[in-house]
């Protein structure tokens, strides 16, 4: 049996644990020695797949040729074009997974074939089947899926079990909003309630920046290139990090032409607006179906790469100290952090893997984790069809798992010798609007109406495996289904499997080798300014001329030269818009990165 890590399968990052020989908590590294991997697929020029840190830097200047936000198409249909394949969010997902497990097994030199996942709480049934269907496809068995903001909570450990207090968990991702109710009494966590929605996310608050952009410009998206949008909602999505301090300028070309347009806080304010709707919504409805007050609720604990913006935590503290009936203030010097109502945890960006990592420990029994106590919740209703297409709810949502129900159902027509038992989660009345997940024939005496009676019983565990089983009262008759793969046959499974076998990973070699060329392309291609471009240029062509003489000291020189000149100006870590650089960087008359260019290869000893 190989060994188990755990995964946070995330739309914008993804990330691994494992527990290491002590017992603590380790995060998996790629080759770059990075723990956040970027969830993007891509096919370089070579028709070579590539996953994560490369693929995100290929995005900018090849958009056709990679993939990203494809979490949340999971549990459909929808085909996804990279270059010339298609693909389905469940294979791309296990590229990513695959890059995961790999990274395990370098890291810890020993095979890795067993995993817990986290998914967005309001994941339904076919989601998670499909998440369970990509972690098998990538060479994983999935031990347990978990809830994203269950998984936060497990991540606080001992500064929540020893409290005994009700919270929530406010869950705001790349792609997905989760809301988890819970409570804490001797060393046991109990979910109490799950809402959320899997179509609101961080990702929102970017494509709002740019509508305001294109608004201002007079433009619309159908206006710009598939690159062109790709080069706007990365910009935007980096303006989205600094609209909490300041108003925020983009500076895009598109056809050619230059533009520019400032997005001040006002503005961002009022677009996001329906976001944040969406967000109280789903708030509610969990307090709601807790049978919670808000009062009663003692800390809100804010996680996901998204609550990093202020106007989210704002939100917060506004909505639960109105709906307590306290004052608001927001001057640091109220809160102090141990005892603030609203908090971000240390790091969002991280703490679900953490809890992942923590549910690897329970589950495999460590000593470091066995006095810990987690019990879930089912987060859709699961129930059967009536006549006229109505739902007939057996298990209602929220309710602790494992559970098991059963209602009795009897037959309609006069004679009739069949009962089709069909099974469906959601929550609305009728039928059609829920989600089917499977059904099945049972035999039942002919006999006139309503004299035949079945008792369906509905049974579903902490993994959301469920099992429906059919008795006929009359006959004992029994017949049961069990709702756990995806929905593909061992046929098309394998043909899948084969199909990935025989997609080309590119080498991790190969992959230290390009990305450096791939981020000064990307850095290129988003910036703006002639003065800095030239300088991309020439360090990148000097950069080439070195790699050309094989010398691999003066290689390695060079790398690390080109990479700390590239951290200098790059938007992605600087967190300033390319005016804050030059500023920044400026020196009297002349402007200077501290290296200065060298126009050929006689100079590189002055550069390297």
């Amino acid at each position: 049996m190989g060994r188990m890590i755990g995964i946070d399968l995330g739309t914008t990052n993804s990330l691994a644990t494992y527990i290491d020989d002590n017992g603590e908590i380790q995060f998996v590294k790629n080759e770059y020695g990075n723990i956040l991997i970027p969830s993007v697929v891509g096919i370089d020029e070579n028709d070579d797949i590539i996953v994560g840190e490369l693929a995100k830097e290929r995005r900018m200047m090849n958009a056709g040729e990679t993939a990203s936000n494809f979490k949340r198409r999971m549990g459909t249909d929808a085909k996804i074009k990279v270059k010339n394949r298609t693909f389905d969010a469940q294979m791309l997902s296990s590229f990513v997974l695959k890059h995961l497990k790999e990274n395990a097994e370098k890291q810890l030199n020993e095979k890795i074939n067993r995993a817990i996942i986290s998914v967005p709480a309001y994941f339904n049934d076919k989601q998670r089947r499909d998440t369970k269907m990509a972690a098998e496809l990538a060479g994983l068995t999935v031990e347990r899926l978990i809830n994203e903001p269950t998984a936060a909570a497990l991540s606080l450990g001992s500064n929540i079990l020893n409290q005994n207090l009700k919270f929530i968990v406010l869950d705001l991702g790349g792609g997905t909003f989760d809301v988890t109710l819970l409570e804490t009494f001797e060393n046991i966590m109990d979910v109490i309630s799950i809402s959320g929605d899997t179509m609101l996310g961080g990702e929102d608050f970017t494509t709002k920046i740019c509508e305001i952009f294109l608004k201002n410009i007079k433009l619309v998206i159908t206006d710009l290139s598939r690159d062109e949008r790709t080069k706007l909602y990365t910009k935007a999505d980096r303006a989205k990090k600094l609209i909490s301090l300041r108003d925020v300028e983009i500076e895009l070309e598109i056809k050619g032409k230059n533009y520019k347009s400032e997005i001040t806080q006002k503005d961002f304010r009022e677009a996001v607006k329906p976001l944040l709707v969406k967000m109280k919504a789903a708030i509610d409805k969990a307090l709601q179906d807790g049978n919670t007050d808000a009062r009663e609720i003692e800390k809100v604990v804010l996680v996901g790469g998204a609550v990093k913006l202020g106007i989210i935590e704002e939100f917060t503290e506004k909505y639960f100290h109105k709906m307590r009936g306290e004052k608001i203030y927001f001057s640091s010097e109220n809160f102090i952090e141990n005892n603030k109502l609203v908090s971000i945890v240390a790091n969002p960006d991280t703490v679900v893997a953490y809890g992942v990592g923590v549910a690897v420990g329970m589950k495999e029994r460590n000593k470091m984790f066995k006095e810990r106590i987690l019990t879930d919740v089912c987060p859709f209703t699961l129930g059967t069809e009536l006549v006229g297409n109505r739902f007939a709810p057996i298990i209602p949502r929220n309710t602790t798992v494992p559970t098991s129900k059963s209602e009795y159902f009897y037959t309609i027509d006069d004679y009739q010798d069949k009962v089709n038992v069909g099974i469906y989660q959601g929550e609305s009345l009728n039928i059609d609007d829920n989600l089917f997940l499977g059904n099945f024939l049972i035999d039942v005496p002919r006999n006139i109406a309503g004299k035949e009676a079945i008792n369906v019983r509905f049974t579903y565990d902490i993994n959301g495996i469920l099992e429906v089983e059919a008795t006929v009262v009359s006959t004992g008759l029994k017949k049961s289904k069990l709702i756990v793969n995806g929905d593909l046959s061992e046929e098309e499974k394998n043909e899948k499997i084969k199909m990935l076998e025989e997609i080309k990973i590119q080498s991790e070699n190969k992959n230290k080798d390009k990305l450096l060329l791939e981020r000064a392309n990307r850095i290129y291609a988003e910036i703006v300014n002639t003065e800095i471009r030239n300088h991309i240029s020439d360090y990148l062509e000097n950069y080439k001329m070195v790699v050309a003489t094989g010398d691999r000291i003066r290689i390695q020189k060079a790398k690390e030269s080109f990479s700390q000149f590239l951290d200098k100006i790059d938007p992605e870590i600087n967190d300033m818009n390319i005016e804050d650089i030059l500023k920044a960087q400026y020196q009297g008359n002349r402007y200077s990165f501290g290296y200065p260019a060298c126009p050929n290869l006689e100079d590189q000893d002055k550069l390297f």
